[in-house]
């Protein structure tokens, strides 16, 4: 399948689980409260299935453009004629509070679905490179606060970490949302100390390696030593007498310290026979191996073909994981503490990046739209479950804290109308309420058009 088709394959699954969730809130509540739910539907325009619930009435709908959904109760507009025998169950005839519990089931159904996701991720367990620190740049923000290279961070923000995963998610979210950034080190020597590094990030704040670079440090990326795994069988490794477990340490007497050297070296001398220098189970000996020639594709973007040499063998990571890598995997309550808190700070810093941007201290740059939200649902799907579970719960809370903004459309706009209502002691006029839906309509179309805009830039 095409990565676009994957891709927008991935973007409809993530869409239809996430507008499910949300608008299974509202009906779940709905329902509890004693409202009449005329029609639940995931997606909007022509309906591709249906079907009418036997005992509750309810129809039940997926259409066809996957880009939202709603849930149709009983007099919700105050344009429908209710009937007197059902006028207990119309939505408009319900108290305030029950009114509000309806609309805010929905981002709160979405707030609790990425606390399962996160919790799910922490109870299955992440594995990843134990957060050891490379390279400190003389001068740095990291060198002054008295970071040195091979230091092990063991927690941010006072919480503990295992990974580096772990490690970019804390510091990130210790600069969004602060001035300094604590970090918990223990050094190669084994003493721990406690470092405070000063956030420098007033408006563009970058991700990843690129974060860690402008603090002044990297990762630690160990090379991966040039040990063998499995053979193919008949292929040149297998013919030579190599055997799985040897560690190639020179070829034509040049020393091998990395398995990238070692593909190098095969790639580069197809049917060139090389003189090598193995050890096997503490055994040093010579070995000849000539490999095969093979024709292979150029890169994307490249056209026709190139020849390499390939031998038939795979890498041996038994004992590098051993050593650099590390599982993070908690036991049930544990792991929901973390999902929780994991939800609670995705959701403080996606509130944060929002008002950074309305007051323009931070890049609108950064505002994805549709195009690359499918982007990254094939990417994470194609990862693996627990790439694309933290993918949804990612999206599922930015869903939560968006829907709560007071603009009118939005939950959030509902909200803000009964805290009104409930303040004046009775509802905004039907003329302001419509000045209202014109400006949310306005604020939203312009809020997508943006959106799209970046993901046409990053296309291009």
């Amino acid at each position: 399948m095409g990565s676009g088709l994957y891709a927008l394959l991935a973007f409809v699954v993530a869409i239809g689980i996430l507008v499910t969730v949300h608008e299974f809130g509202h009906f779940w509540v709905a329902r509890r409260v004693g409202v009449k739910v005329l029609r639940f539907s995931v997606g909007f325009g022509r309906p591709l299935w249906r079907r009418i619930g036997q005992k509750d009435g309810t129809e039940y709908v997926i259409a066809a453009l996957p880009l939202g959904g709603y849930v149709k109760m009983l007099g919700e507009s105050g344009d429908d004629e209710v009937p007197e025998a059902d006028r207990e169950r119309s939505f408009d005839s319900q108290p305030l509070s029950a009114r509000a519990a309806i609309v805010a089931a929905g981002p709160l159904f979405n707030f609790i679905f990425a606390i399962i996701a996160f919790s799910s991720i922490q109870m299955v367990g992440v594995s990843g490179m134990k957060p050891v620190v490379g390279e400190v740049h003389e001068g740095s923000i990291s060198a002054l606060s008295g970071m040195h290279s091979g230091d092990e961070i063991i927690s941010v923000g006072g919480r503990p970490v295992r990974i580096w995963q772990q490690a970019l998610e804390g510091i990130l979210g210790s600069v969004v949302l602060g001035d300094e950034i604590p970090l918990e080190i223990v050094s190669s020597s084994g003493v721990a100390q406690k470092l405070l590094l000063q956030n420098p990030f007033r408006e563009n704040i970058p991700e990843g390696m690129e974060l860690l670079e402008q603090l002044g440090f990297t990762m630690s990326r160990p090379p991966i030593p040039p040990r063998l795994g499995e053979l193919v069988s008949g292929g040149a490794a297998e013919l030579s007498g190599l055997e799985d477990g040897d560690l190639i340490l020179s070829v034509e007497g040049e020393e091998i310290t990395s398995w990238r050297e070692w593909v190098e070296w095969v790639r580069e001398s197809p049917e060139q026979q090389l003189s090598l220098i193995i050890e096997r189970d503490g055994v040093i000996f010579p070995l000849q191996l000539t490999p095969a020639m093979v024709e292979v594709e150029l890169p994307a973007g490249e056209s026709g073909k190139e020849v390499i040499g390939r031998i038939g063998v795979a890498v041996d990571l038994t004992q590098y994981r051993k050593e650099h890598y590390r599982e993070a995997q908690y036991g049930p309550l544990e792991a929901l503490v973390r999902g929780t808190e994991k939800s609670w700070e995705m959701a403080s810093m996606t509130l944060q990046v929002m008002g950074r941007m309305v007051v323009g201290a931070t890049s609108t740059d950064g505002l994805s739209g549709p195009i690359s939200i499918a982007r990254y649902a094939g990417i994470s799907m194609e990862s693996g479950v627990v790439p694309f579970l933290s993918f949804l719960g990612l999206i599922s809370v930015s869903l939560g804290v968006l829907n709560l903004l007071p603009v009118p459309l939005l939950d959030g706009g509902h909200l803000f109308y009964y805290l009104v209502e409930w303040v004046r002691g009775e509802p905004l006029s039907e003329s302001a309420m419509a000045f209202g839906q014109r400006l949310g309509i306005v604020f939203l179309v312009g809020l997508m058009s943006l959106a799209l805009y970046n993901d046409l830039l990053r296309l291009m």
